[in-house]
């Protein structure tokens, strides 16, 4: 046999029983360039490589060439027709499967790249069925559909993000307006009108990719409002969820010809109407995803195997230990036993290049809210906890069913390494069912802490499938907004908030009062500012269900935004000075002022530095940037800045309170005039 396949990928065909058309219990040959071609047995989910004693197959290559700019692929193999324990190969028709890595020479899971197909290997290799052609399609065809609007980042992830145990393509009606049009990742990814739904597998169809993703958002933020959950949205719809509408435009490009979003035409120049217009010719139907391979399970998806977006499986969960790195330096390693009995286990492993305590959880919608947790501690073992927002609770000793439960720390080198071991039922009472498949989930650590606590920015939601150890890390939502608060805080307390005390360190350098104008502008834009990123916290944190005042940068917000606000309000009410032609000295409420003035001041800075670079980490936390080319970039700017605002203040505080004062004082040259120290003793 040769397998000729244009582009670099690896290759695969296998033989399976007539009566059976799906993947599981086939005989495979698969090969990946730079290697030869061997023999597997499939599974579903999985593949097995046979024993050396079985690799029969001989004149085995696989190798790239190349014709033109195109790179080809050709795998060549000859094999026994009959053989002890595998499908026999007849002369006439046979049952078979294609498939390839598209474009991944790593051999593993191939997506939508793969079809049953019959051959009759006696005759002109004509197979049968013919595959069904696909629709009469050309550039330049105007075309109008109508259906659900769908973003690629959701239709390749295979569930919905807002809505992680939704599969896309079966339910694109739940798809709220907010995950649709507010999240950067879904927005950034492109959008497509979806087909009609497929009765065979309930699913609904690709359709046509939507260049002017402005225009989508455009049109779909004016059907929603801010009421229903859409921040972006700006009309008085009522869409919350499942947005669908006609839309009309002209074929630009037929797609890539594969079976995915890609494989789909583009339309361009396209319009958004509203999904009660009918269509004078409704649009010819595109791909279709139903699966001969899933034929059997009920929600479509074939058992063991990752839906759209997640990574490729390799191996059976629950024959082997799985291993998923949740984080740099945080491994974990797991193991289905007996899953399909009432009483099946997971056994897992925890490790952690470091000594600290060690959680895993298990979550209903991938908030730590009312999720199950397991935590440990070096000198303790792991137990189980209902996880609260800023609160852990221990469950009953009735209730602490772990078995195998162990906490320990081993040197590895100059490293020291934190265990934690422990085996737990899949279904308990009152608890948040383990399933072989999808299951969401949370990790955190004590960072470098051994005491159970706050985990601060160690923790994120991920999802893994447990069956074949796929997985897919979850993006935190409201990105934009604590970039906004960010931001209001910088300008406030980075900016203004010197240049304020600046123009009163160097007051001396300007004519008459404008250093007080400047010194007041300059407060009061960074109050505004302060206030508006006090709101954005406190509206975000409720919005994401997350307790207020309960982490130290949270604490430190509150505290500062009270006192600014008492210094704004104490600066308001000064004690006034008396008369410049008075002769009177400064009134001791008035000297007291001033003390307390300046000293809040200079303590609201230096709060106000700290807070800035606490919040540079929880951004990155937050948002899986710890430790990146982007946060040290940010981190490294920061305190540039920052200290050349720090040289400003000691500079002018040093030269004119400490140096120039005594030459004003001996009625130098630089001695000012009765009118400016009064302006100057104004602060």
């Amino acid at each position: 046999m040769e397998a000729t396949y244009k582009g670099e990928a690896w290759l695969g065909i296998a033989f399976r029983f007539s009566e059976d058309e799906r993947m599981g219990g086939s005989d495979g040959i698969l090969g990946s360039p730079g290697g030869i071609p061997q023999k597997y047995r499939l599974n579903q989910g999985f593949i097995e490589i046979l024993s050396p004693e079985e690799q029969t197959l001989t004149e085995a290559s696989v190798e790239t060439t190349e014709d033109g700019d195109q790179t080809i692929t050709v795998m060549k193999f000859t094999k026994p027709l009959v053989e002890p324990n595998q499908i026999p190969i007849t002369p006439g028709e046979n049952k078979m499967l294609w498939a390839n890595g598209g474009e991944s020479t790593t051999i593993g899971y191939h997506s939508n790249n793969r079809s049953p197909f019959s051959l009759n290997l006696n005759f002109d290799g004509s197979s049968a069925p013919k595959p069904v052609e696909p629709p009469s399609l050309k550039v330049g065809d105007e075309i109008c559909t109508t259906g659900f609007i769908m973003d690629t980042f959701c239709i390749n992830r295979g569930t919905l993000l807002d809505a992680p145990s939704v599969v896309t393509l079966q339910n694109p009606d739940l798809h709220s307006y907010h995950c649709l049009l507010d999240v950067p990742v879904c927005v950034n990814s492109g959008f497509q009108v979806l087909g009609e739904k497929d009765p065979s597998t309930g699913e609904y169809c690709l359709g046509y990719r939507l260049e002017e993703t402005d225009t989508v958002v455009a049109s779909g933020r004016a059907a929603g409002s801010v009421e229903d959950g859409c921040t972006t949205c700006t009309g008085n719809g009522m869409g919350t969820k499942g947005y669908r509408a006609t839309v009309k435009g002209v074929i630009k490009d037929l797609g890539d010809g594969s079976q995915s979003v890609s494989g789909q035409p583009l339309l361009t120049n396209i319009q958004m109407l509203d999904a009660s217009v009918e269509c004078a010719t409704p649009a010819p139907q595109t791909v279709c995803l139903g699966s001969p391979d899933g034929a059997g399970s009920p929600d479509g998806a074939v058992p063991g195997t990752p839906s759209a977006g997640e990574k490729a499986p390799t191996v059976d969960c629950s024959s082997v230990t799985c291993e998923t790195e949740l984080t740099e330096g945080y491994t974990l390693r797991h193991k289905l036993n007996n899953p399909a009995e009432p009483d099946g286990t997971i056994s897992m492993e925890l490790i952690y290049e470091g000594e600290a305590w060690l959680g895993i959880a298990f979550s209903e919608d991938e908030r730590m809210g009312g999720s199950d947790g397991i935590l440990g501690s070096p000198d303790g073992i792991p137990q189980k906890y209902r996880l609260n927002q800023g609160l852990i609770e221990i469950l009953s000793p009735e209730e602490q069913t772990l078995t195998e439960a162990t906490m320990e720390t081993t040197e590895d080198g100059d490293q020291t390494m934190t265990v934690m071991r422990f085996t737990k039922l899949l279904v308990e009472p009152n608890h948040i069912d383990v399933t072989a498949g999808v299951n969401n989930m949370l990790w955190a650590n004590g960072g470098d802490s051994t005491t159970i606590g706050y985990h601060g920015t160690n923790r994120a939601p991920i999802q893994i499938n447990l069956a074949s150890g796929a997985s897919d890390t979850v993006s935190a939502p409201n990105m934009g907004a604590w970039l906004a608060h960010g931001i209001c805080a910088f300008v406030a307390w980075g900016m203004l908030a010197p240049s304020a005390v600046n123009s009163a360190i160097y007051r001396s350098l300007f004519k008459g009062p404008l250093w007080f104008k400047i010194h007041q502008f300059a407060n009061a834009s960074a109050y505004a500012l302060t206030v508006i990123a006090f709101v954005i916290a406190v509206a975000f944190i409720s919005k994401e269900g997350n307790p207020h005042w309960f982490s130290s940068h949270a604490k430190m917000g509150l505290s500062m935004f009270i006192i600014a606000s008492v210094q704004v309000l104490w600066g308001a009410a000064r004690p006034h000075l008396p008369g410049p032609d008075s002769g009177d000295e400064k009134t001791t409420i008035r000297k007291v002022w001033e003390i307390k003035h300046r000293l809040t001041g200079t303590i609201l800075l230096a709060c106000g530095f700290w807070q800035m670079s606490a919040g540079i980490k929880l951004f990155a936390g937050k948002y899986s940037g710890v430790g990146s080319v982007q946060e040290q970039g940010v981190t490294i700017a920061y305190w540039i800045w920052i200290g050349a605002e720090v040289a400003l203040l000691l500079i002018g505080g040093v030269y004119f309170k400490l140096l120039r004062k005594p030459v004003e004082n001996d009625g130098g040259n630089d001695a000012k005039p009765p009118t400016q120290e009064k302006e100057d003793d104004a602060v």
